[in-house]
């Protein structure tokens, strides 16, 4: 069956976010998990401005009653190929006492949905930039933990010059503690206008503390990268993914026939650290290893449920495929995980993921600023909500920072050298 477009549901759909400006054209970018509204709303003007703003969106979408799921809790070794139970959906009724309420904190949190926020004119541009091939940051790539943000990986960039280091923790930034921010949060503090400071405090793993004052700069952005290893006698590609933006489903097929002619007899895709993208970009992806199938099933409370299966032509239908993950991998990549493994096509290597299991719509307000509002919530082929638990790997490893080997890629090479001697 034909990949169904996402313009046939009313609008451009990202796995993660959508952005339908006022004039009902479509655009916008992916964005990395949240989990909360931004740091702006704290500020937030009282109910004349954007306060009103908010109240006059949610009665323009007719939100009479926002249904929030709730999941049972998946049980340590529950296998990824068991659903959930279906529960009747609650809902929350937006009368007066919500509409009516004076800021835009009040507003966002009386509708209980953690992935609905206000962005500020910073934020907004923020957001629609983080699909270009560079951005004005420090270079670092990051994912969420309880004291904060951990550094998986440096960049040739403005904070490996000052001192970061992979397997540091970022506790602070500019002095607000990292662990009581939401990841939206603390990705925009760090990210900024090129000249401008940041102050990062760093956790060492022997517990040191270490300040550092980096100058933001212009940090090149990779979207892809592809070698040919060796391992066990055999030749394995490698493809790193970092996001889902458009034509990346392309390079990942080109990528891949490169490999495949140059000997490779299976291939790694790396969805660690990558937070999403376009849904179409992944359900292209998983077509490009998957002959048919389901993808993923998308619904809301406004919206028909669209089942999105592979498009068909699959260019690496029987390739042996593993796929690393870890908790920086959300929304997009853990469709394409999650599609690959319910259909039996790879075997997921690595840690959990973050659990992102929901579709925003992006609607601007005044002054350059725009809500973020949840309008759908998608499942995997076998039926799994994802949102809070993310996916189990098949095989469990985590990766040591502190040594030059990868041991993720490692496991996942001995995972395919066994597929490929069985």
């Amino acid at each position: 069956m034909a990949e169904r477009d996402a313009a046939t549901v009313g609008h451009r759909v990202e796995a993660g976010i959508v952005h339908r400006p006022p004039d009902g054209r479509v655009g916008g970018d992916r964005q990395p998990p949240s989990r909360g509204p931004g740091k702006a709303a704290g500020s937030a003007a009282r109910r004349g401005g954007v306060a009103g703003d908010v109240g006059q969106l949610l009665r323009q979408q007719q939100l009479g009653r926002l249904a929030v799921r709730q999941q049972r809790p998946v049980q340590v070794g529950e296998p990824l190929h068991e659903p959930l139970e279906p529960l009747p959906p609650p809902a929350l009724e937006l009368g007066p006492e919500v509409l009516s309420r004076t800021t835009i904190p009040e507003v966002l949190e009386a509708l209980g949905d953690p992935n609905t926020e206000y962005l500020s004119a910073a934020e907004y541009t923020s957001l629609k930039n983080r699909t270009a091939r560079s951005y004005s940051g420090v270079g670092l790539t990051v994912e969420p933990s309880r004291a904060g943000l951990v550094v998986t990986s440096a960049l040739r960039g403005p904070a490996r010059q000052a001192g970061v280091r992979p397997g540091d923790t970022i506790v602070r930034i500019e002095g607000r503690p990292a662990g009581r921010l939401t990841f939206d949060q603390s990705i925009n503090l760090i990210k900024g206008e090129k000249g401008t400071v940041v102050h990062l405090t760093v956790r060492r793993h022997n517990g040191r503390r270490i300040s550092f004052t980096v100058v933001r700069s212009d940090v090149a952005v990779p979207s892809l990268s592809a070698r040919l290893v060796r391992f066990a006698g055999a030749k394995i590609g490698y493809v790193k993914l970092l996001s889902f933006p458009d034509s990346s489903a392309q390079r990942v097929n080109d990528a891949t026939k490169a490999l495949v002619e140059r000997g490779a007899e299976g291939v790694i895709l790396d969805l660690r650290d990558n937070p999403g993208g376009l849904l179409t970009e992944a359900v292209r992806t998983a077509s490009v290893f998957l002959d048919k199938g389901v993808v993923c099933t998308v619904s809301g409370l406004h919206q028909d449920e669209t089942v999105y299966e592979v498009s068909g032509g699959a260019q690496f239908p029987r390739l042996p495929v593993t796929v690393l993950v870890n908790g920086g991998s959300a929304s997009a990549a853990e469709i394409v995980a999650a599609a690959l493994a319910d259909n039996e096509r790879a075997v997921i290597v690595g840690k959990r993921t973050y659990g992102k299991a929901s579709v925003q719509s992006i609607r601007p307000l005044s002054a350059g600023r725009a809500l973020k509002l949840t309008t759908a919530t998608y499942l995997t082929p076998s039926g799994t909500d994802l949102a809070g638990h993310g996916i189990r790997p098949s095989v469990k490893v985590d990766n040591d920072p502190l040594t030059q080997r990868d041991e993720m890629i490692r496991a996942a090479e001995q995972v395919l050298a066994l597929k490929l001697a069985a």
